[in-house]
């Protein structure tokens, strides 16, 4: 599975008016268990380029897809949380079904090594 890429970037352009190029024509490829960074200075599209992989910005040139049953997750720059909740509130929200698909997995594993 380490040699599996699970986002494909081919040809991404990101264009702000009148003609400002933040990305111009990238190709990347991310494998699985890749630890990435993005670097940067400020307006050089960092956060763009974030924004089209998680699908939050599809005003874009070429194309920009996960693997199958793949899921990108993205925490924005500046969450808009609910300040009626916790930190821990607002986290888990954000996470969904994940907590729970974890503990099913948890106990299914521990149903298995009972069994052996």
């Amino acid at each position: 599975m380490a040699e599996e890429i699970i986002y494909t970037m081919k040809g991404v352009s990101k264009v702000y008016p009148p003609n400002h190029y933040v990305l111009k024509n990238i190709y990347l490829s991310y494998f699985y268990g890749a630890k990435i960074g993005v670097l940067g200075l400020n307006g050089s599209g960092k956060s763009s380029l974030l924004k089209i992989m998680a699908g939050e910005d599809q005003d874009f040139l070429g194309d920009a897809y996960p693997a199958k049953d793949f899921k990108v997750g993205y925490l924005k720059q500046e969450p808009e949380l609910d300040e009626s909740k916790t930190v821990k509130e607002n986290i888990m929200e954000a996470l969904g079904d994940l907590p729970l698909w974890l503990e099913q997995f948890n106990k299914i594993s521990e149903e298995l090594c009972d069994e052996n």
